[in-house]
């Protein structure tokens, strides 16, 4: 009996070592399963955080938001105002670059390389963009999706004033602060500027464009933000109610007979650099309805070459020299 008693014992003893080996390896499989979980969550805070540390949001003219680099190292522009990215130090590696170089340009294209115009996705792709910032998007449309699957396009339109276009470059590459600082030393200089030339209140100015045999008035973009600045000449009635008025419109083809119309008191003429168009002007500059317009009595025609219509800041830089150069000569 008491053989069987002592027998019984070491069975259930057994059994209750097991039991306690069973509950042990359990609870350490739990732990083991508990960590594995919460290192899962760790890895997966920190990719996210790696993340919102690399891109930031943002909403594109179409609507659409999108998740872009915070700080871009290899950007192409498809545009004609590369100038603001040279003036604001972006690391643009591509560009449609001009054909003919614009004197304010030298030097500054170097490094910089020409994907043709159109654009040419095999030349963008072997630069390894990390942002495509596409002011051609409404040209051709298709052209964004085939950029999107290179790196992040963002649609932009060049043809803002450059305060607004600026502004929202610094929103795209994170350098609100900078664009801040630099519109406030534009604005700084084209007051200085204007201040020198004594302009009365009322005392306008009127661009005109001569591209071959047309003949263009031009509104307030380009060389006319310049002119018709905050601190600038008073834009003539007819320009404003024909184009600076009228959405989508930024300059209108006008015949000789009108030009009394649109005349301000200065006239900046714009002479595109080719055989007809430099032709035409002289024609122009020669007519007698010409010689009526009180600007032309007064003397106060500058002729201003064609790579001047523009507003980009590399130029702006050059400009604010420039045109008290033209009014001096007079």
């Amino acid at each position: 009996m008491k053989q069987y008693i002592e027998k019984r014992i070491m069975v259930w003893g057994s059994f209750l070592l097991l039991l306690l080996v069973l509950v042990a390896c359990s609870s350490n499989s739990n732990t083991s399963d508990a960590l594995e979980k919460e290192n899962e969550k760790t890895a997966q805070s920190d990719v996210q955080a790696k993340k919102s540390e690399t891109t930031v949001p943002y909403t594109m003219i179409t609507g659409e938001q999108v998740e872009i680099p915070a700080d871009p190292k290899r950007v192409v522009y498809i545009g004609q105002t590369v100038g603001d990215f040279l003036a604001m130090d972006i690391p643009v590696v591509g560009n449609n670059l001009p054909k003919d170089s614009p004197s304010y340009y030298e030097g500054k294209l170097e490094g910089i390389v020409d994907i043709g115009n159109p654009a040419d996705l095999e030349t963008i792709l072997t630069l390894k963009p990390d942002l495509i910032i596409n002011g051609y998007y409404k040209a051709d449309p298709n052209l964004n999706e085939e950029l999107s699957k290179i790196a992040t396009t963002i649609p932009f339109n060049p043809a803002l004033p450059y305060t607004e276009r600026v502004k929202e470059m610094g929103n795209i590459l994170g350098k609100q602060e900078e664009v801040a600082q630099l519109l406030a030393t534009y604005e700084t200089k084209s007051k200085e500027m204007f201040d020198k030339f004594q302009l009365t209140e009322r005392e306008t100015a009127t661009v005109f464009y001569q591209l071959g045999k047309t003949l263009y008035v031009m509104g307030d973009r380009s060389l006319g933000a310049i002119i018709y600045g905050k601190n600038g000449f008073a834009v003539p009635s007819a320009v404003q109610k024909n184009i600076i008025d009228v959405e989508g419109v930024s300059f209108l083809e006008v015949s000789e007979e009108v030009l009394p119309e649109f005349a301000g008191d200065h006239l900046f003429v714009i002479v595109q650099e080719d055989s007809e168009s430099e032709a035409e002007a002289n024609r122009l500059l020669q007519s007698p309805i010409w010689g009526t317009l009180p600007a032309v009595k007064k003397g106060t025609v500058y002729v201003v070459p064609n790579e001047w219509n523009t507003d980009n800041l590399l130029a702006l830089e050059q400009l604010f020299q420039k045109l008290p150069e033209w009014i001096r000569k007079q």
